[in-house]
């Protein structure tokens, strides 16, 4: 759009220029018709010739601005036809980005969510972690429970018996570690595609 722009300016440059011609070949013109008029005074047959070589160089003058305009109006025409070839090309841009535009907010945006959601990556670190969490929440009840007992009997409970392993916590900030650090493929595809 701006290459346009930038010709279209470029054009009504040269259009000016060129007008500018014009009115100084008008100007020109003049001056040889007051020339030839201040002849035409005196009389004379010096005066007579002076002003046939005025009409022949008028006769010139009209020629050459006629085709100087001629040529004005071919490059304004030009130029108007490249603007337009350009605007329908930036048009047809827009139209594409327009369409693409609405696709993304009406089905891409969703399709990408329900990528998301539906990787079976992000559903195993989730199922992971949960069993982590669980682990930890249920050895931790148990151990309370334990205290309770033995706070309540005055005697060591023997907590060898509960499920879970020593190592639950560890489990979990392994599961929680997966699950921060998780890459999805679908991820990879929409940062390659930005």
């Amino acid at each position: 759009m701006y290459a346009a722009r930038s010709k279209i300016t470029n054009l009504e440059a040269e259009i000016a220029t060129l007008k500018g011609k014009v009115d100084e070949a008008q100007a020109d013109k003049e001056r040889v018709e007051v020339n030839a008029r201040m002849v035409n005074k005196d009389k004379d047959l010096a005066a007579k010739d002076i002003d046939l070589e005025a009409e022949r160089v008028k006769v010139e003058t009209a020629e050459e601005a006629k085709k100087m305009a001629m040529e004005a109006r071919d490059i304004s025409t030009s130029a108007l036809n490249v603007a337009q070839n350009n605007y329908a090309e930036a048009q047809t841009i827009v139209d594409t980005l327009v369409s693409e535009s609405e696709w993304m907010r009406n089905r891409g945006v969703a399709a990408i969510a329900n990528s998301i959601l539906n990787a079976t990556e992000l559903d195993q670190a989730v199922a992971a972690l949960t069993d982590a969490a669980r682990a930890v929440g249920h050895r931790g009840g148990y151990l309370e429970c334990a205290q309770h007992v033995e706070e309540a009997l005055g005697q060591q409970f023997d907590t060898h018996h509960c499920s879970m392993s020593d190592q639950a916590d560890s489990m979990l900030s392994r599961a929680e570690h997966v699950y921060d650090h998780l890459s999805l493929p679908v991820m990879e595809l929409v940062i390659d595609a930005l």
